[in-house]
């Protein structure tokens, strides 16, 4: 083997450390004799990447004249058909049983609440009247975690992590959108693409931002 010298040092300065001709990890300069790192199968501790949209919150629809003809009551069954479109653009599921109280009158600034069910699971709705004329604003008081998404960073985080194409699948109950699920851990499984027997069990948080973390167990 070559013997491998280093600069003799100034007088008075220590001599530096012997420092490897190899890097910790990957493969090993040719010839050196050196094992190639095993590759990193499985990593514990959290990881975190941005995601756009993992988290919906449903609001900022505003719906003009309301009042039923001829009257100064509002239209609620008008209000109902506006929350399900809003929840059907914006989490992508349409609602069931939307349900606003009738016998509501035009009031500047005044609201109510309505209620809903998004894959069986409660949502619930605030109505606020911008002036007396029947307009309103309809703001939604959920926050809504998109089980996909979830599943597509999971893909790009250990896909990154691994060196290799994964699929991840999410147990949400069944749910494609999980209502007020920030911050819930959710359980996943992470398959190798190319061989499914080799996989790894993970939970994914999503946090306020829609940023996703896992952890692998």
């Amino acid at each position: 083997m070559t013997q491998q010298t280093y600069p003799t040092p100034p007088s008075g300065q220590p001599t530096p450390p012997y420092a490897p001709s190899y890097a910790p990890y990957g493969p090993a300069a040719a010839g050196s004799g050196q094992p190639s790192a095993p590759p990193r199968r499985r990593r514990t501790g959290v990881i975190v990447g941005a995601v756009v949209a993992a988290v919906v919150v449903l609001g900022g629809l505003v719906v003009g004249a309301l009042l039923l003809f001829g009257s100064k009551t509002l239209d609620t069954a008008e209000a109902e058909r506006q929350i399900a479109q809003l929840t059907q653009d914006q989490a992508g599921v349409a609602p069931t049983d939307v349900s606003c109280p009738a016998d509501i009158e035009a009031d500047a600034g005044g609201s109510f609440a309505c209620s809903a069910s998004l894959e069986d699971q409660p949502i619930t709705f605030t109505v606020t009247q911008t002036d007396d004329r029947g307009n309103v604003e309809i703001d939604g008081d959920n926050t809504f975690v998109d089980i996909a998404t979830v599943e597509a960073s999971l893909d790009e985080q250990l896909g990154e992590v691994s060196g290799v194409e994964v699929e991840s699948t999410c147990d949400a109950d069944g749910h494609s959108v999980l209502v007020d699920g920030v911050g819930t851990p959710i359980p996943c499984t992470v398959v190798n693409a190319g061989d499914a027997s080799d996989s790894i069990e993970v939970t994914a948080t999503v946090d306020e931002s829609g940023e996703v973390s896992y952890e692998v167990l």
